[in-house]
């Protein structure tokens, strides 16, 4: 099973990918549907880190361009 998350941002197109995987020795995880109530919260910090990096490296972009106009 495999889920994957993409976010087209302005400095950088991010993705992330979540796959369930057998176990050693076995040939299929023991994983009957994909567990959503528990990826969930995973998808949402990926988007919440996301965002948070991209603002900031937003605002160090605008202070550097104020420092130039000074």
């Amino acid at each position: 099973m495999k889920q994957s998350w993409k976010i087209s941002g302005t400095y950088a197109n991010w993705r992330m990918i979540v796959v369930i995987e057998a176990p050693e020795g076995a040939s299929r995880p023991d994983v009957p549907e994909w567990p959503t109530d528990k990826i969930a919260p995973v998808a949402g910090h990926f988007f919440q880190a996301v965002n948070y990096y991209e603002a900031v490296r937003e605002m160090a972009r605008d202070n550097a361009e104020r420092r130039e106009l000074d």
